[in-house]
């Protein structure tokens, strides 16, 4: 049976008089699969086009579970040295909904003969919003919930950066260097957002002429709070098919396939389980992920894996 999740998002914003530091919906796994997401300097991670479309649910299990859908289109400029897209995340937990719109840009500079640095700007804003008619409320008479609906949109300002040679690579970004806060009528905090910086590397082993190895660690990094940090480790043939691990300590772990359907055009699952109490309750968290690369007709012959960044993810 379904748990009552609109109580515990009810609970959520029942707690209005302590100010919130409210975080993203979105889990390390699925930052991990989205890295335009927290760093814009991900624009043309491979040449020409490139679009992107993700799903997630968590907590499988509860009603009103949290739901994430994603895209991200970019493009690659054909002498390498500027990338620029639009990015979407629209993230949904009971009554409460986060919808960001962005443009992402992104100057990429050769450092010397193999290594590159890529630097990346990110613009647009946040829309929050909550529905108190989705909501189980204990006392229809506080103030809050006789207010309407809450709408809010503000604007966000994200820098990044990756370093990187063809093996591996150093990012550090943060998605938004405002803090946002929402006030009810009454000047009440509602919701607030502290930035979160995100720091992570990787390197690619090369196993034979097709295989590869790739480990890499995420971190998120947010004032006040304990360090957040993913582990992935991955086993990828030609960049057509990918098997990976992740782990993520006291959170979740989990495992992800991708497989290139046609040429550039590839499909991705992922599945986590939560390490915590939550796992008694809920069933584990779901990702669905569907990438294409057009390359032009220039690098056409060329095979995919040529032309990408070791930070790319399908």
């Amino acid at each position: 049976m379904k748990q009552p999740l609109s109580f515990l998002a009810g609970l959520f914003i029942s707690l209005l008089s302590l100010p919130l530091l409210g975080q993203s919906g979105l889990k390390l796994t699925d930052y991990y699969h989205n890295p335009i997401q927290y760093n814009p300097a991900y624009v043309g991670a491979t040449d020409g086009y490139f679009a992107k479309a993700f799903y997630a649910t968590q907590w499988l299990g509860f009603d009103q579970a949290p739901t994430s859908q994603l895209l991200d289109i970019q493009h690659l400029t054909e002498d390498r040295k500027t990338g620029y897209g639009l990015s979407l995340m629209n993230d949904t937990f009971g009554a409460v909904q986060n919808l960001n719109i962005e443009a992402n840009y992104a100057l990429h500079l050769q450092l010397d003969e193999t290594m590159q640095l890529s630097l990346g700007l990110k613009a647009g804003f946040n829309n929050f919003r909550i529905d108190y008619s989705l909501l189980s409320i204990y006392d229809p008479t506080e103030t809050i919930y006789t207010q309407g609906n809450l709408s809010e949109t503000k604007p966000l300002v994200g820098v990044g950066a990756y370093v990187f040679d063809r093996d591996w690579y150093i990012g550090f970004a943060t998605p938004n260097l405002l803090n946002n806060q929402t006030l009810d009528d009454n000047n009440t905090f509602v919701y607030s957002k502290a930035s979160h910086f995100y720091l992570n590397g990787g390197y690619v082993y090369p196993l034979s002429q097709d295989f590869d190895w790739h480990n890499s660690i995420l971190m998120q990094i947010v004032n006040g709070s304990p360090l957040e940090y993913l582990l992935t480790s991955k086993a990828v043939y030609r960049s057509q098919y990918i098997f990976g691990v992740q782990y993520d300590p006291g959170a979740l772990l989990g495992a992800f396939f991708t497989l290139e359907v046609v040429d550039n055009l590839a499909l991705t699952y992922a599945y986590d389980m939560a390490t915590s109490a939550l796992s008694q309750y809920a069933y584990g968290n779901h990702s669905f992920g569907l990438s294409v690369a057009l390359t032009g007709r220039a690098r056409w012959n060329k095979r995919l894996e040529d032309q990408i960044k070791p930070f790319f993810v399908r």
